[in-house]
């Protein structure tokens, strides 16, 4: 037997407040939004979940990169957006600074606003993060779901982050211009950055890729020197050889999921990151590549919502699952 969606709550279909947090570590000030929504229509739709959901998101995205994911969820937990230090508002993380020091930070966030425990989404380059913080602390993760994992970069995104970094430290704007004006010398890189972000030699088996391209190419033309330069970081970082620490995590229920046409993280390197959390699921949403938040929302959304609910993941029309099984 298929299902489909839960019954999710149309995204924008519940009031939606916020509060802005200001947090500070070591010096280095950061911040984060807290998505609550009237929680009325949750308890028509299958009931609340107990824990807030913190998510840590992609390595070109801040805050407020999630909009539509927030709302779906919003009506069931809090939703903790952040921007750590090296992303959105948030002072610049020194080079030297690796995923330990960002996972410390978003460890900090949850004693700051006196959380014991919560579920914690980490996408792409926050998938790291979230992994440290489950395998540092396991007593403060209700539920570990990343999304587009891997231990380490493919040769090929590897030769690309490093033309990427080469390309931006090399330019710099012209005398007098400001590093908050457009970073002119995107244009080649929005492209490349577009091919392997995006499955194009699958496009027409992926829904909405034209959309998502577009989308994608726009927001990197109008990336700023400042951010291209902290974007170069970035890239710096993932080019770490162990983005995923020895030593797997225990007592967490995990899921791990991406699209099925994924070329980032491919679903092989994505099931290599479940296979070390005992007990943990894979799971391939149709249709969808490594943006597949943007190309199959509310399927990702209700994927998510269904495992912060303990619901069966299994005969879901939108995607298929896989168990990794528990150590005895």
């Amino acid at each position: 037997m298929t299902h489909g969606t839960v019954g999710l709550l149309p995204a924008g279909a519940a009031d939606i407040s916020e509060e802005l947090h200001h947090l500070r570590r070591r010096g280095l000030r950061y911040a984060c939004r807290v998505v609550r929504a009237d929680r009325g229509g949750a308890h028509r739709t299958g009931g609340a979940v107990a824990e807030p959901l913190l998510l840590l998101g992609g390595a070109l995205q801040d805050m407020y990169a999630w909009p539509r994911l927030e709302r779906y969820i919003a009506p069931y937990t809090p939703v903790i957006l952040v921007d750590l230090p090296g992303t959105g508002v948030a002072d610049d993380l020194p080079a030297h600074e690796g995923f330990d020091a960002l996972a410390d930070a978003a460890l900090h966030l949850l004693d700051v606003l006196r959380l014991p425990r919560v579920n914690v989404l980490g996408a792409s380059y926050g998938v790291p993060i979230a992994y440290r913080m489950a395998q540092r602390c396991p007593s403060r993760v209700a539920r570990l779901l990343l999304a587009g994992a891997t231990h380490r970069v493919t040769d090929s995104m590897r030769a690309f982050l490093w033309e990427a970094v080469a390309h931006i430290e090399r330019g710099s704007p012209e005398p007098g211009a400001s590093l908050d004006g457009p970073c002119t010398a995107n244009g080649a890189y929005a492209d490349q950055l577009v091919g392997y972000l995006v499955n194009t030699a699958e496009q027409e088996r992926v829904r909405q890729s034209a959309a998502v391209q577009r989308l994608l190419r726009r927001q990197a033309l109008r990336t700023t020197w400042r951010q291209s330069l902290r974007h170069a970081t970035c890239h710096r970082r993932v080019l770490d050889p162990a983005l995923i620490p020895a030593g797997g995590i225990e007592g967490v229920p995990a899921l791990v999921f991406t699209g099925e046409y994924d070329i980032t993280t491919t679903p092989e390197q994505n099931g290599a990151v479940a296979a070390t959390i005992p007990g943990a699921r894979l799971a391939l949403l149709k249709e969808a590549d490594h943006m597949a938040h943007l190309e199959c929302d509310a399927e990702y959304a209700d994927l998510v919502l269904r495992f912060l609910r303990d619901q069966p993941l299994e005969g879901l029309s939108y995607c298929d699952t896989y168990e990794f099984p528990v150590r005895v």
